[in-house]
């Protein structure tokens, strides 16, 4: 199984520990940053593709990945929304329209167990 993990911050990096004890799923990481927390904290050595993604670009990124399911992590800070008012509801729009545009399966991570 491939998977594409969009977001490679705290709730991220903790999808990307599970998915990592599975050796049959081949792991796709993108993220805004080239050093998002699952890099510096050792759990890959870099991320695969260093981009924004969004309900625009999607189609034609995972058409080059060929995912057969995309995570995307929910990090509002990640995404340069968190000192913004409103910033949270943006993200989460954002989040529903990429998986609403998207072709293949995806599902939003959720917020609900960060510590």
């Amino acid at each position: 199984m491939r998977v594409w993990l969009i977001g490679a911050g705290n709730i991220g990096s903790v999808v990307l520990r599970q998915l990592q004890k599975n050796p049959a799923v081949e792991i796709f990481v993108s993220d805004p940053s080239d050093q998002p927390e699952a890099v510096l904290s050792g759990l890959i050595e870099r991320v695969d593709l260093v981009s924004n993604i969004s309900p625009v670009n999607v189609n034609e990124i995972a058409r080059r990945v060929r995912p057969d399911l995309i995570l995307l992590s929910p990090g509002i800070g990640e995404q340069g929304f968190g000192a913004v008012e409103g910033g949270k509801a943006l993200s989460d729009a954002l989040n529903y329209e990429t998986i609403i545009a998207s072709e293949y399966p995806c599902l939003i991570l959720s917020l609900s167990n960060q510590s």
